[in-house]
């Protein structure tokens, strides 16, 4: 309805007008102070409440409360409504840097410091829930976190899993990574990137060891790459075969959900218990640098092949 003001006259028309619109008005304001103290009155109910002999149930009114479920901040409660007493899973999961996930995932007991690689070890097609069920390793890019690494000083042994024994070639330092979003002499940003130490092994090869990663290099310098945490084997997720895969940044090749499963790929996910949830390649499957090292002879052997290039 569209209401027009009109200047009062001897038709009398413009009173009544303004009085249709000073009543609709308080129509509206009624309506609207209305459903505020409903949607008050039923929020102010969502909050735990303990009952007469001590435990505690999530009440979504004064005589209601959720049952057989996980609450809102997490915690589950059993067909009565009551609490189980185990922690948050909430918490849990940002305990675990699985907080991704959506609500308890197939690997929220295992803690992961940086990002979580999955990689599939075996697979097999569900034809009738057209899904595909994949068993695979877990991995984490962290070895130990910024402030464990802080204490390695030069000479100290560690062992790292999957990797072995090495040495500390300096004292632990601070890193520093320089973006440009605030300015500063140079024009750059300097953002704090946690401590990190060199190592290497009896073989020559050289890490570098920070709170995000464990990076490899050879001991002639032909490759590098970064090295996974192992976490877990033997994870039965499932994958819906309608599932497409989201492109990783920082490189320009993509994988197709049945090229990862095909060539036992490696991924990341959003998990929803044991289904993938949303599912991203990862550059990890292209990660390794190789330089190819040739002689000064082999060198100038291939550059005079001109059919070569």
């Amino acid at each position: 309805m569209r209401f027009v003001r009109y200047n009062a006259g001897s038709t009398g028309v413009g009173p009544v007008v303004d009085r249709r619109i000073s009543n609709m008005r308080k129509i509206f304001a009624v309506a609207a102070a209305t459903a505020l103290t409903f949607a008050m009155s039923t929020t102010a109910f969502a909050a735990w409440k303990q009952d007469k002999t001590g435990q505690w149930r999530y009440m979504t009114s004064d005589s209601t409360w959720l049952t057989s479920q996980v609450t809102p901040d997490g915690y589950k409660v059993d067909v009565n409504g009551y609490w189980d007493g185990q922690p948050s899973t909430k918490a849990a999961q940002q305990a675990s840097g699985n907080t991704k996930d959506q609500g308890e995932s197939a690997v929220s007991q295992y803690r992961i410091g940086g990002t979580r690689i999955f990689k599939i070890t075996d697979a097999s097609f569900d034809e009738a829930a057209n899904a595909y069920n994949v068993k695979v390793s877990l991995f984490d890019t962290a070895f130990k976190t910024s402030e464990e690494i802080q204490n390695i000083k030069k000479g100290d042994v560690i062992e790292l899993p999957s990797v072995g024994k090495l040495t500390a070639e300096n004292n632990a330092s601070r890193g520093v990574i320089r973006t440009g979003r605030k300015t500063t002499k140079d024009g750059t940003y300097v953002k704090d990137s946690g401590y990190s130490v060199r190592l290497s092994d009896e073989a020559g090869n050289h890490y570098m060891l920070s709170g995000q990663r464990l990076r490899k290099v050879n001991a002639d310098n032909s490759t590098s790459e970064t090295i996974l945490r192992p976490v877990a084997t033997e994870i039965a997720l499932t994958i819906p075969a309608y599932r497409t895969t989201v492109r990783v940044n920082g490189t320009s090749r993509y994988s197709s959900l049945k090229k990862i499963i095909e060539n036992k790929m490696m991924f990341e996910a959003t998990l929803s218990g044991s289904e993938v949830a949303e599912l991203k390649d990862t550059v990890y499957n292209y990660d390794t640098t190789t330089t190819p090292v040739y002689s000064e002879d082999a060198a100038h052997g291939n550059l005079t092949n001109k059919d070569q290039y």
